[in-house]
């Protein structure tokens, strides 16, 4: 069974670039996807794993990874929406 997740952040034009690197450069167990919705100033993380347990450990694992890459660099324009699951 395949489980779909998702989490949505705030646009910044440097959330992007960074987000991009860290998800290439962090290995999950879960397949972890990146779109922006340029529209509505929304960068989409789509998260497709076996199961619930697997994506909620992918989201986590990134958005701690998230939040400290942010920290580190003073952005305090940084939104995250709550995960939901499909």
């Amino acid at each position: 069974m395949s489980v779909l997740a998702f989490r949505d952040l705030s646009f910044a034009t440097e959330a992007l670039s960074q987000l991009r690197n860290i998800v290439e450069s962090t290995t999950f167990r879960c397949r972890v996807l990146v779109q922006t919705h340029l529209r509505v100033g929304l960068i989409r993380i789509e998260y497709d794993g076996h199961s619930e347990e697997e994506v909620r450990e992918c989201d986590l694992k990134l958005t701690a990874k998230v939040i400290t890459a942010f920290e580190a660099r003073g952005a305090k324009s940084l939104t995250l929406f709550p995960l939901e699951i499909a």
